[in-house]
């Protein structure tokens, strides 16, 4: 079987939508159903014609003709920072009431494991650019599936290897998203608990806050207490949680940190965690924007990028960027 990648919108705004109800779906623009032309030919004739692209009309064919039954389905989610897998459990549908008309039932096995999970080859493999396209790292299926069974703990199984050839699509590579992966994993190496809410301090001091590291302990739920103006006793007061595990954050540690602020007398909270946050942490947020911001590890790298040249020298000596986004590579 084949392993490949689906997108959930340009933005992630199909994600729930897939996960809760058992499907993957795209768009192109395409206003009928792809069985309706006879070749992909015919198809990328008719998309260029009505103002579509070659590349959307590939992606359509290979979407609907082949990707089969039993194939493994990846979903990198925009909104989470996580990955959503599942295996395809039925043909091609064509659902002219949904927005992404261009549908298949897919059965997902985990919806929500952290990126920095996967190997990096892995992760590479994920990061291309297109809405479909099969993931080319080496024996990606029966690792996916050793961890979808360690996950579950179930007996692990053995993928059937695919028999059919399918045409090479071009692959280009989200960057961006690379470079950050390479960079939370450094990230997660080099600091874990006490370490990471020193980073997460030092950040804050870099950008004109007084940071105080706690010495709750580790249930007490706020590691750090900032605020600004003279000896930070200006506004706003932030009250930090930082977590640095390889699981996202649930609802209960966002409802803790709320809790936290009024405790303290704090104006705002400021939640940090290398491995994102689950969807009702992200739905209840919108709610609070005006009172919790949420830094996953894309933001807590941009704040890395804007503050790096103002953190100490031990900082930038654990974590050295070239033009403030690229790792340098060194042996450990």
């Amino acid at each position: 079987m084949t392993v490949w990648v689906v997108r959930a919108g340009g933005r992630g705004e199909w994600e729930e939508l897939f996960t809760s109800e058992g499907i993957s779906a795209i768009h192109f623009g395409l206003r009928q159903s792809v069985a309706n032309f006879d070749s992909r030919e015919l198809l990328r004739a008719h998309m260029i014609d009505n103002g579509g692209s070659r590349s959307g009309a590939d992606q359509l064919w290979r979407f609907s003709h082949e990707i089969c039954n039993g194939d493994m389905i990846v979903l990198p989610q925009k909104l989470s920072k996580s990955i959503a897998v599942g295996r395809v459990s039925g043909d091609y549908v064509f659902r002219p009431d949904m927005e992404a008309q261009h549908v298949r039932p897919v059965r997902w096995m985990a919806q929500d494991i952290p990126r920095a999970d996967f190997d990096q080859d892995l992760l590479y493999s994920f990061g291309g650019l297109a809405t479909v396209f099969r993931a080319q790292a080496s024996d990606a299926e029966t690792r996916i599936q050793r961890m979808l069974d360690q996950i579950s703990g179930t007996t692990p199984s053995t993928p059937v290897s695919a028999t059919t050839e399918v045409e090479e699509e071009e692959f280009k590579v989200d960057l961006e998203e690379q470079i950050n992966d390479r960079i939370v994993e450094h990230i997660r190496r080099r600091f874990s608990g006490a370490d990471l809410e020193n980073l997460v301090a030092e950040i804050l001091r870099a950008s004109g806050y007084h940071a105080l590291e706690t010495r709750q302990g580790p249930d007490g739920g706020t590691d750090i207490v900032a605020g600004r103006g003279e000896m930070g006793f200006g506004q706003p007061r932030l009250c930090v949680q930082v977590k640095s595990g390889r699981y996202r954050v649930d609802i209960s540690e966002y409802n803790r940190l709320q809790a936290n602020i009024r405790n303290i007398g704090a104006d705002h909270g400021l939640l940090v965690s290398l491995s994102g946050f689950t969807t009702p942490v992200l739905n209840e947020n919108e709610r609070s924007f005006f009172q919790i911001r949420l830094w996953g590890p894309n933001e807590l790298i941009d704040r890395l990028s804007e503050t790096y040249e103002n953190l100490p020298d031990g900082i930038r000596g654990e974590i050295p960027l070239r033009n403030r986004r690229i790792l340098i590579e060194t042996e450990e």
